[in-house]
């Protein structure tokens, strides 16, 4: 049946350039061409309005009034009593228009025989052809918009947090926040462009806080696991007011579970430049005026607590002269881009560390979970000279009543003072 066609069709055409003669017949199909190639074939229509023997220039125009008119139309976002209105053309709506003229002359292309059967095909109505536009978002240019307009938070998220006073551990309530769920609200927009519809009610999403009430709860801060003090007895002014900052500095310090704590990292440089006084210190087995002169003892207070806490000790050295607020070899000395106290938090739960002075005394808490372990501490002088202390330290560890580790963790050398 095909090939029959194809026959007959070729005759017709063959017929038509033999009566038209070789000349005419070659400007029937020049004529024929340009015609197919420069305007549209009757019962050719977009959106509704015909095309019919337009140029390309003329359908693009065509074109382009309804872009612009789609362009008007516009889209009512509302959240609880406020309406926003932002036309197609704000939210990025494209349609690529350009793909409809390219397409209209690309299906009017064929070779002769074709053409004159579209031609003749178009003029009695047999061959129709409807263009439309598809209006979809460009999602670069709807993203920036949203972005710009609904990027904000509508209610921030509110973090939980630990604070400690005395032995009492508080933690406030977290509270989520909420957000323009803007995934949702492309959907809802991609749905309402291809419906037609025109008014979206704004989805809303919970952000949730970086801390919640039961992020704290987890981290194991329950009760103090250990604690230690040390007398202030003989300090002046001056040293006092270092012990004070350091601690205030000092306290409420949360260390993670395998974390490494540094004291210098925590409490930072103690020069006169970031408000520390010039008080008495330990200098190559002298003594000398500096500012920071008393931090050594909170320092060292912290050092003995996290022994009973049976933290894992990284770094630690004893003053170059014993030291009256502990017993050799329990200190832990410190010093700007120096000596520091390190230790490791190896209890498996988040630890907190509290300092604070009574004016007396300076103590040092740990708080954590407890472990059920028993701490001893202990200290002894192994050598002296005339010039020199030598004193070792040992520390048991007791767990449901076995012994679980008994053994020296420090050697320390004193210059006489």
């Amino acid at each position: 049946m095909k090939l029959r066609n194809l026959l007959i069709g070729s005759a017709v055409v063959g017929g038509i350039l033999l009566c038209a003669g070789g000349i005419g017949g070659y400007q029937y199909v020049s004529k024929l061409n340009k015609q197919l190639d420069t305007t549209v074939l009757p019962h050719t229509t977009f959106e509704g309005t015909s095309l019919d023997g337009k140029s390309k220039e003329e359908v693009q125009e065509v074109i382009q009034q309804k872009v612009d008119e789609l362009n008007k139309k516009s889209l009512n976002y509302t959240f609880q009593d406020s309406t926003q209105t932002y036309t197609w053309k704000d939210l990025g709506v494209e349609y690529k228009e350009k793909d409809i003229v390219k397409n209209i002359f690309k299906e009017q292309n064929g070779n002769i025989m074709n053409r004159y059967k579209m031609r003749k095909q178009a003029e009695s109505g047999e061959l129709t052809r409807e263009y439309t536009l598809k209006p979809q978002l460009n999602t670069a240019t709807y993203d920036a918009f949203m972005k710009e307009k609904y990027n904000d938070a509508l209610k921030k998220p509110i973090n939980a947090e630990l604070s400690i006073s005395g032995t009492t551990i508080n933690i406030s309530q977290s509270q989520n926040g909420e957000k323009i769920d803007k995934e949702q609200l492309k959907d809802l927009t991609t749905k309402a462009i291809a419906a037609g519809t025109q008014d979206i009610k704004l989805p809303i999403a919970s952000i949730k806080p970086e801390r919640s009430t039961e992020d704290i709860q987890n981290m194991g801060i329950t009760e103090v696991i250990a604690e230690y003090s040390t007398p202030m007895a003989g300090r002046n002014g001056n040293q006092s007011f270092n012990v004070n900052k350091s601690a205030n500095t000092l306290s409420g310090a949360i260390v993670a579970p395998d974390e490494t704590f540094s004291f210098n990292g925590r409490v930072g440089i103690t020069d006169a430049a970031h408000g520390y006084k010039s008080a008495a210190v330990y200098l190559q087995g002298k003594v000398v005026q500096s500012a920071g002169g008393g931090v050594c003892q909170v320092s060292s207070t912290l050092y003995s607590a996290a022994l009973r806490a049976d933290l894992g000790v990284v770094a630690r050295s004893n003053h170059s002269m014993p030291v009256h607020y502990l017993p050799l070899g329990q200190d832990a000395a410190v010093a700007d881009y120096g000596p520091d106290l390190k230790f490791k938090n190896n209890t498996g739960k988040y630890i907190y560390i509290q300092a604070f002075s009574t004016g007396s005394s300076i103590t040092t808490r740990i708080f954590g979970t407890p472990t059920g372990k028993n701490v001893e501490i202990s200290s002894k002088v192994i050598g002296e000279t005339e010039n020199k202390i030598t004193a070792v330290t040992h520390k048991k560890v007791t767990q449901n009543g076995q012994v679980i580790s008994n053994g020296q963790i420090s050697k320390s050398v004193y210059k006489k003072a």
